[in-house]
């Protein structure tokens, strides 16, 4: 069955062993930052490990946050721009979550770095989402019909100084992301595009709203089926 699934391994490297491949249950992985302000469009997928995050944001806002400058493990699995290529072999995909960086409350308000309920709200409520295979849309719809695929879901805390905050998420984790009945299969090299994109003439409106803007990790997570090269 799994083999049905996946795309067949035309193009597998000529250093694997011919005619054998292992079947992984994995996520597939992509980041983009987002902060007070946003931009039109930012794509996942297309930019791998090593080389700068793409920043949806304002044009005076900058983040300054480690983890949000450059790709790591952390922030994707791709280590070729755009395809899955040989490293990680050929998918079918099963779901699609969207997941956001959370803020934690301090005595008076939130980290300068990671999504408050209100920054989620933001998101939820004006992006929109597109997953696109060698050009073409295989699935697109408002972010919030793309739940978390993992992180905190929500809860209320009253700190000290009489101060209201608490953790907030896109959808229930627990539902492992936007379940598809067909699986969206990828071949190694196919052009893979996660686009994030802001309703026409509308901006982003953060906790903070200049110097970082409330710099966040939005990460687009694909539970796949996959088939790599056994070397």
């Amino acid at each position: 069955m799994a083999k049905a699934l996946i795309p067949g391994a035309k193009f597998r490297s000529p250093t694997a062993l011919q005619g054998q491949s292992d079947i992984r249950d994995e996520l597939i992985y992509s980041s983009i930052v987002i902060a007070h302000g946003g931009g039109s469009t930012q794509k996942a997928f297309t930019v791998p490990q090593g080389q700068a995050i793409p920043q949806m944001k304002g044009a005076a806002i900058t983040p300054t946050e480690a983890h949000h400058l450059t790709h790591t493990e952390l922030s994707t699995c791709l280590e070729k721009a755009g395809e899955l290529g040989a490293g990680i072999g050929d998918a079918a995909v099963r779901s699609i979550g969207l997941n956001l960086e959370t803020a934690y409350p301090l005595n008076a308000g939130y980290s300068a770095y990671g999504a408050s309920p209100r920054e989620v709200a933001e998101f939820v409520n004006k992006t929109y989402f597109q997953f696109k295979i060698g050009g073409k849309t295989m699935t697109q719809g408002p972010a919030g019909m793309f739940p978390s695929s993992g992180g905190l879901q929500g809860s209320v805390s009253t700190t000290q100084n009489v101060a209201t905050l608490g953790f907030a998420q896109n959808g229930n984790p627990l539902s492992g992301g936007r379940k598809l009945r067909i699986p969206i299969q990828i071949a190694r090299t196919d052009v893979v595009v996660g686009l994030f994109g802001l309703a026409n003439g509308a901006t982003y409106s953060f906790t903070v709203q200049a110097g970082v803007g409330q710099e966040t990790m939005v990460t687009c997570v694909l539970g796949a089926l996959v088939r790599g090269d056994v070397r």
